[in-house]
């Protein structure tokens, strides 16, 4: 091998050499790298890669409008902010400062953060909530040694200030506490990407501006969008019906649910869900709530949402249009407020100046809708959106029960409201016909016991005599001949005893008869019970649905609707997902039946000596009607209760009216709601001189 060659093989070696070396130093370079990434920075980039994970978010719908029959709008939704918190490490020193200042925004707009940590602890002065603090200790504790050190309020509140959250010194004991409370809830609540906690609903654009603005310094605190309920002006005059929202709890997450496990498509609630409570809210929970939206969000390391797509588009509910006339209600309520006035002003042996509520339903008698229902004392919807619970809690403790909707749940004797229909049981038992003659005398005895006639030694009257005049000794000695069996079965055909199926719920009342005796009292029946029920006392109660149903079914000739108060439900296309049948029950009873009793009905507001007669004197055409006194059993220091039915016109009936006046003192005093009642619908008070010609285009003026 000669010398060039040999140079050129240990050139060759050499650069070998540089390689593997170079080789070696990028290996060393490589593992060192990737250990620095693996333990000096990993817990770092662990908990980004954490925050950069897509997580679930929700699009709230809007929650369908609520409209009465022509369209006016008393319920819609307005777009809303809401303030939520993921939990982020980072120091508690720089948490505690971050929180600190959330809470001071979000009080300037009057908001206040809800938490658990009220319910065991409150400041100024430091003291305990519950008696039982075991289980609130173990969890503050950091250890498990330190809850037997912690005896008073005073040793927990300084534990949390100092170890559970290292709260600054600087801070005083009132701004320590703002952020104990926020902490506490955090730390049971764990909220993370996929869920969440709301810390503050609907808040201003001022402070949503002020989070959006400073968000790299509010981490974890984000806002958006949501829809929230608004009642409008119309809501005031229909609280009752209407109804409120309010947050789910978990009975009713659970209820729902429930109902939604065989529904096809259908979205299950969650816990921060707005539901219905009262009226159609609740009753039409499932039409108005809408779809819940879905996105899937991609978020950096202070929960912000760097992107974003929806995986399901919200739906929102369907509008509700309830075949309440606004219009007309607005005179009912009107009207039994300022009668009621008027009642308790006016002087009479009898009234002691209690009227102080009640109630009025108006019907359509050819379709079951309810045109107007008024309550009273009523109450303002809005207060539940404004989550003034102050103002709620007066509302629920109010001794005269505002929120009650007494049209459906208040329970009342009938009085002599009862008596056309111990009428038709009599006439359909054959014990009387339309021209038999009773004799009634001011005073008989009656299944040994002594009863009065109001009306005096009335001779011998028929039947509409009797009704005209509210003859109580004529159904005294009718009702007893009839029998209670038979008048509790005619009373169950015409509804009483059993709901009437109106959507927002209702009370059942009480049938007076041997059963509902002999359940309650252990006592028999007597003869002398039968006289009393027949004019609608003893364990007579009915609500104002009920009574206006029944006096709907009679006008109707027969027809026994299902009172509702759902006109349709229309989607967001304009198509109609939900509509009333218009069925009813054929009530198996006579046209002579009726008609005698129609005649009776006629005569009270029309003959001389009618006890409605007063009110509707100068209609351009004849008012079927019956009035009604109804006994509390303490008249000895508070007056009767007031009712009076009836329906027009006599010989084409369109509408029936039940009044309830609790101490009205006297049926008749409480006519005059139901005729200003009939002025709007028969548009009377515009066109008084040709109100019979214009009977009908009024009519249809009414969708």
């Amino acid at each position: 091998m000669n010398r060039n060659q040999k140079e050129k093989k240990h050139e060759g070696l050499d650069r070998y050499i540089i390689l593997a070396i170079f080789i070696l130093i990028a290996s060393i370079a490589i593992v060192y790298n990737l250990a620095k990434i693996q333990i000096v920075h990993g817990q770092k980039y662990k908990e980004e890669s954490i925050y950069r994970l897509s997580a679930k978010g929700n699009i709230y719908p809007k929650r369908g409008n609520i409209y009465d029959r022509n369209g006016i709008p008393i319920a819609g939704n307005r777009m809303g902010y809401c303030v939520q918190y993921v939990d982020i490490k980072m120091p508690n020193s720089e948490k505690n400062k971050m929180l600190l200042e959330l809470i001071r925004i979000l009080e300037k707009d009057n908001k206040t953060i809800k938490s658990r940590l009220d319910n065991y602890i409150g400041i100024n002065p430091v003291q305990f909530k519950v008696d039982d603090t075991e289980s609130f200790i173990k969890s503050i504790v950091t250890s498990k040694d330190d809850a037997k050190n912690i005896i008073i309020a005073e040793q927990a509140f300084r534990y949390m200030r100092e170890k559970t959250f290292e709260i600054d010194p600087s801070y005083s004991d009132e701004e320590a506490f703002k952020i104990m409370r926020l902490r506490y809830e955090i730390l049971l609540s764990q909220p993370q990407i996929n869920n969440p906690m709301i810390l503050a609903e609907d808040v201003s654009v001022e402070v949503m501006s002020q989070l959006e603005e400073r968000s790299g310094e509010f981490r974890g605190v984000t806002t958006f969008v949501k829809p929230y309920r608004e009642y409008y002006e119309a809501a005031a005059y229909v609280p009752h019906i209407l109804g409120y929202v309010g947050s789910i709890t978990a009975e009713e997450l659970r209820q729902f649910n429930e109902e939604l496990e065989n529904q096809e498509g259908s979205v299950e609630y969650t816990p921060h869900d707005i539901v219905g409570k009262m009226g159609i809210e609740r009753a039409a929970e499932s039409l108005l709530r809408g779809i819940r939206g879905q996105i899937f969000r991609e978020v950096d390391e202070n929960g912000k949402t760097t992107s974003y797509f929806v995986e399901r588009e919200a739906k929102p509910g369907n509008d509700v249009y309830l075949t309440i006339d606004l219009e007309l209600q607005k005179v009912a309520v009107k009207s039994l407020k300022e009668n009621i006035e008027r009642i308790r002003k006016t002087p009479d042996k009898k009234n002691f100046g209690d009227a102080n509520a009640g109630a009025v339903v108006v019907m359509d008698v050819n379709t079951g809708e309810v045109l107007a229902m008024a309550s009273y004392p009523d109450f303002d919807p809005r207060v539940f959106l404004e989550n003034d619970a102050a103002a709620i809690n007066a509302l629920w403790n109010d001794p005269n029960s505002p929120i009650l909707n007494r049209a459906t749940s208040g329970r009342y004797a009938p009085g002599s409201t009862y008596k056309p229909l111990v009428a038709v049981a009599a006439l359909e038992s054959g014990v009387i016909t339309p021209e038999t003659l009773i004799y009634c005398p001011y005073r008989e005895e009656i299944g040994g016991m002594m009863f009065t006639n109001l009306e005096g030694n009335q001779k011998y009257i028929n039947l509409e005599r009797a009704l005209a005049t509210s003859s109580n000794m004529f159904f005294y000695k009718v009702g007893v001949q009839t029998g209670i069996d038979n008048i509790v079965k005619w009373a169950k055909i015409f509804g009483f005893g059993r709901e009437t199926g109106i959507e927002i719920g209702e009370q059942i009342g009480s049938l007076a008869s041997k059963e509902y005796k002999k359940l309650n009292f252990g006592e028999d029946w007597y003869p002398a019970n039968t006289a009393m029920a027949s004019i609608g006392q003893l364990y007579n109660a009915f609500t104002p649905i009920q009574i206006a149903n029944y006096i709907s079914t009679i006008a109707n000739g027969g027809k026994k609707f299902t009172p509702h108060l759902i006109k349709m439900a229309v989607d967001g296309n304009g198509k109609i997902v939900k509509e009333y049948s218009g069925e009813y029950e054929e009530v198996p009873v006579s046209k002579k039946t009726l008609q005698a009793v129609h005649k009776g009905m006629i005569a009270v507001a029309n003959a001389q000596d009618g006890t409605a007669v007063n009110a509707f004197k100068d209609f351009p055409f004849k008012v079927a009607a019956k009035t009604g006194t109804s006994e509390t059993g303490y008249e000895a220091t508070s007056s009767s209760n007031g009712l009076f039915v009836c329906y027009a016109p006599y010989d084409d009936p369109q509408i029936a009216i039940a009044v309830v006046v609790e101490h009205g003192v006297w049926g008749s005093w409480t006519a005059p709601i139901a005729r200003d009642i009939m002025m709007e619908y028969f548009r009377l008070n515009e066109e008084k001189g040709n109100a019979n010609s214009e009977i009908k285009e009024a009519i249809d003026i009414i969708w």
